[in-house]
């Protein structure tokens, strides 16, 4: 999966990094640099996508599983050879 961009994340995930920028400013009790911003930023995006590719796992587990069939006759070599033979 490529890496995500701020254009790319959803409202709510934009108000979760603006919230982390916050709480870290909070914490330090001064504004944070540019580069403290960004290395935040770039540790959230960092586990929002964490997040997306386990649910897109879990999703394909789900469709592998709906996609399996068993049943219960065997296979028939016959109906795979023809008896003239390929034309």
């Amino acid at each position: 999966m490529k890496k995500l961009t701020l254009k790319d994340l959803t409202e709510s995930q934009l108000q979760r990094v603006q919230m982390q920028q916050a709480q870290a400013k909070r914490e330090l009790g001064r504004d944070l640099t540019n580069g403290e911003k960004g290395k935040l930023k770039d540790e959230v995006i960092a586990q929002i996508m964490k997040e997306l590719e386990a649910e897109e796992k879990k999703i394909r587990a789900e469709k592998k599983k709906q996609k399996y069939k068993p049943s219960d006759e065997t296979f028939d070599w016959s109906k795979k050879n023809h008896s003239r033979g390929f034309r």
